[in-house]
């Protein structure tokens, strides 16, 4: 329970800073241009989106303690982990709505293309988590001291 609350803490703190970096710095002017001011929060609403990111969080660790049992940390394969998780949250939600919203086609892909790296990076710090938090190994006293 240490690791996965741990994880879904570092993985949080990641992707709801690296969400903030893309959709209020890097894509600000797209947006603003772009998607009909209608249908966007002014402001967002950071609660509703901060309890999105910290379920997505949870849900990530609590996959990877289910499925992972390496002895060493792989990072590769933590950040395809993440990678896959993003790609399965945001593409299918985002056909849904470019399907029943004016929402741009350009967007879409932004959108999912950044998905796999905030949640690759999620899904890597998740792993990292599990490789170094855990049960202490008792201490060595064979050596005399």
């Amino acid at each position: 329970m240490k690791k996965i609350l741990c994880a879904t803490l570092a993985a949080f703190v990641a992707m709801f800073g690296l969400a903030g970096l893309f959709n209020g710095v890097l894509i600000r002017s797209y947006v603003a241009a772009h998607v009909d001011p209608a249908f966007l929060r002014n402001p967002p609403s950071l609660v509703f989106i901060a309890a999105g990111y910290l379920l997505l969080a949870l849900g990530m660790a609590w996959l990877y303690s289910r499925r992972t049992r390496r002895e060493a940390w792989s990072p590769a394969a933590d950040f395809t982990f993440g990678a896959a998780v993003g790609f399965f949250w945001t593409l299918p939600i985002g056909l849904v709505l470019h399907g029943a919203y004016r929402f741009p086609t350009l967007a879409l892909a932004f959108d999912t293309l950044w998905a796999l790296l905030e949640q690759g990076i999620g899904g890597l710090l998740i792993g990292a988590v599990f490789a170094k938090v855990g049960p202490r190994a008792a201490p060595d006293h064979s050596s005399g001291r």
